[in-house]
């Protein structure tokens, strides 16, 4: 009895204010009822006597439902060990209600709104998972992110973004719903993200991504029909832009003519290498070689780095071959790339192949057949320079180098037109280039 007292005085000294708040207690009787099931049921609380220590706590609950914050930590373990053990669904069901209830007075008494709403639908959703009957936690998660979008919890986040995939799954919500949801939790931890308000969110926001786009819902065809429209009414908004390019690239719809313009207007709005290189390989898919050219040599005129703009010039150099067949320009493209890059063995191999490919240049030519065979010296020149320069295309050079020998005059015809073996000799036309002559190997 002596110990029962003095454990009944300690609790009652260190709650003294309770008599002191009018309307705490109904009476001081109530008090003193509260503070002894309160110890009575901390007993058991301890011992992890829940099915005791119940009855005990929802007297003092009920009672005195702002005595101590411990009352609704306690309740929380109280509840959970019930449910689990319940009988029955009916059970189970009118526990979870009053745990419901118990969360709803606890932000009554004692605040913390958001922190406690997580609790409350991170708590339905452990024993209700069913989303036909979501909505009491699905509404107090939502609530809590509302209330805290500059440093939402992560918990809060990726509980509701997996809630509204099994709420579209069990077809409550549509394709835009989901899309909705999903591109507000992104702007939000992007922003607590951009802050440094909360590391767990990056981690969080792959999680919220990897869940939208196993669900189902980020269709191309959903997301062209509900972003278009905006991106349409507000072409300018840069914001809206950047949301639905990376909506987009996640969804990997980027094949669609929806981002080929929002990538367009980014760019327009911030100028990049990147961009123009993404817009030209774009437009390339798309047959459009003019723009193809256009965003090409706007990624060459804003790359800073040397090594990078060569290899535009060299795609340049590709392009203008292919499309325009200008061998001339391809080649001076090529030799803007060496310039920016000498150790480019692509753009040697490039302009060997361009020399090589040259059938027609002497054309009306008196010696035309001699010195169309003459291209072949420059040709073999640039597969040598590329294999010197990057050895990793010696395999390739060798081949070409092989391939293109056989085409050298012979000795007969050399000696024929003048010329000795190791005479220096200028190829003409718009090659132009000063070569060692060769004769063909019997």
């Amino acid at each position: 009895m002596i110990k029962v007292f003095f454990a009944l005085f300690i609790i009652m000294f260190a709650h003294t204010d309770v008599f002191g708040q009018g309307g705490r207690f109904a009476s001081p009787e109530d008090s003193i009822q509260c503070i002894r099931n309160y110890a009575m049921y901390s007993d058991r609380y301890r011992a992890n006597n829940f099915e005791d220590a119940y009855p005990l706590w929802k007297e003092v609950y009920n009672t005195c439902p702002e005595f101590h914050l411990n009352l609704y930590i306690h309740g929380n373990v109280i509840f959970r060990h019930m449910i689990e053990n319940a009988g029955s669904e009916e059970e189970k069901s009118a526990l979870l209600e009053e745990a419901m209830e118990m969360f709803d007075n606890r932000i009554e008494y004692f605040g913390d709104e958001a922190n406690v709403l997580v609790m409350k639908g991170s708590f339905w959703f452990r024993f209700n998972p069913n989303p036909h009957e979501a909505e009491t936690g699905y509404e107090a998660l939502k609530s809590a992110l509302d209330m805290t979008e500059d440093n939402p919890s992560p918990v809060a986040v990726l509980l509701y973004m997996n809630v509204t995939v099994g709420k579209f799954h069990a077809g409550l919500v549509d394709n835009e719903y989901v899309i909705e949801t999903y591109s507000y939790l992104v702007d939000i931890t992007d922003n607590a993200i951009e802050n440094n308000t909360n590391n767990q969110l990056a981690q969080v926001r792959e999680g919220v991504e990897d869940l939208f786009k196993g669900s189902g819902a980020a269709d191309c065809d959903a997301l062209i029909r509900i972003y278009g429209e905006r991106i349409e009414n507000a072409p300018g908004d840069v914001d809206l832009l950047q949301d639905v390019y990376e909506m987009l690239s996640g969804a990997r719809c980027t094949d669609s003519d929806l981002f080929l313009d929002i990538t367009e207007k980014l760019h327009d709005h911030d100028p990049d290498a990147g961009t123009a290189m993404n817009l030209a390989a774009m437009y390339r898919a798309r047959n459009d070689m003019d723009n193809v050219e256009k965003y090409l040599l706007q990624a060459i005129e804003l790359e800073d780095n040397p090594t990078e703009r060569a290899n535009y010039y060299l795609e340049l150099a590709f392009i203008t071959n292919q499309v325009r067949n200008n061998r001339q320009l391809s080649r001076q493209y090529a030799r803007q790339a060496l310039e920016d890059n000498p150790n480019l063995g692509r753009a040697h191999m490039h302009i060997g192949s361009l020399y090589a490919s040259e059938t027609n240049c002497f054309a009306g030519d008196e010696e035309a057949a001699f010195k169309n065979l003459t291209v072949f010296w420059v040709a073999v020149d640039r597969f040598n320079e590329a294999k010197r320069v990057d050895p990793s295309l010696a395999a390739e050079a060798n081949r070409m180098i092989e391939t293109y020998s056989v085409y050298f005059p012979d000795m007969e015809s050399i000696f024929f037109h003048g010329y000795s073996e190791g005479q220096s000799y200028t190829v003409g036309c718009w090659i132009n280039e000063t070569t060692r002559i060769r004769a063909r190997k019997q």
